[in-house]
């Protein structure tokens, strides 16, 4: 039975060194120097009879000490019976050893099992970028590299940010806006009916300045439609398509009435007597319906 196994064992072994004497196996690099993470090209190619089977590494072979990236095969040629493989594989390297060396083996593939045949070891050379620093040098006093040159980053915008800063303004607004937003509409409106009264106030003075100088029925008339236009602002009441005997109806204020029975007068009939004292009276009954508006708006 030893025998047998012994046999065995030397027939496998010399039928490696004859497969290793037909097939012819290198492997190099393709450049001299490699930096840390940088890719570098190793070449493996074999030449071996046609009749035999040759496998090359794959991504889940041990390539230390270096790291597989990729690999790019080319077609197989045969001429006179031999035929020629090569592989080109993409490596990189992490390790800080100053020669790196390498060798891919090549497989040659059996009823039962493979014989590897491994080409000379091929060598490179580590850049290094960073000297050796002793240990006991201060992170202080460490010689660096300076670079002055303005670099442009872009700036990414904080979106959840955003979002959550734009919702808390929301919220505060709404709530600003239930707190104090009746006061708010009140102080706007009171301005504006100050503003309002002021510019008519001071149109209306105009009028009736010109009128105490150079008295025409048409400026009376202007007067009075600028007092109705007034009034409908106001109050709210279509003053301008009503007569003046409507507008005494509606109102029923004895004084009023007089005052516009006056400008009737004026305007259709050439009377100016009391022209003057009948648009004082009208500015005096907006002065009055202002200021009650005035305080309603304000106490309301």
């Amino acid at each position: 039975m030893f025998s047998r196994i012994f046999l065995t064992s030397t027939s496998l072994f010399l039928s490696s060194l004859v497969f290793a004497q037909e097939v012819n196996v290198n492997g190099r690099f393709t450049a001299d120097s490699v930096k840390i993470g940088e890719p570098v090209q190793y070449t493996l190619t074999a030449r071996y009879p046609k009749n035999l089977t040759i496998i090359f590494p794959d991504s889940t072979f041990a390539f230390e000490p270096f790291e597989f990236q990729k690999k790019r095969f080319f077609t197989t040629q045969t001429t006179d019976g031999q035929s020629y493989d090569s592989v080109v594989y993409s490596l990189s390297t992490y390790e800080i050893d100053s020669v790196q060396r390498l060798s891919i083996p090549v497989f040659i593939v059996h009823r039962k099992d493979c014989t590897a045949i491994l080409p000379n070891d091929d060598e490179i050379v580590l850049k290094q970028l960073v000297r050796h620093i002793p240990d006991s040098v201060a992170a202080k006093d460490l010689p660096l590299k300076t670079n002055t040159n303005y670099l442009n980053v872009h700036r990414l915008f904080n979106y959840p940010i955003a979002l959550i800063v734009s919702g808390i303004l929301i919220v505060l607004s709404i709530a600003c806006f239930l707190i104090f937003g009746k006061r708010v509409r009140k102080y706007f409106l009171l301005r504006k009916l100050n503003r309002n009264h002021r510019d008519f106030i001071a149109k209306f003075n105009e009028i009736v300045s010109q009128l105490q100088s150079d008295f025409s029925a048409k400026r009376a008339e202007a007067a009075l439609v600028l007092w109705k236009y007034y009034m409908e602002s106001l109050l709210q009441t279509p003053y301008p398509k009503l007569t003046s005997k409507e507008i005494i109806e509606f109102e029923k204020d004895g004084q009023l009435g007089d005052a516009l029975h006056s400008i009737d007068r004026v305007i259709y009939g050439g009377v100016v007597s009391s022209a003057v004292q009948s648009f004082d009276s009208l500015r005096t009954y907006c002065d009055h319906e202002f200021q009650l508006k005035f305080e309603k708006t304000k106490n309301g």
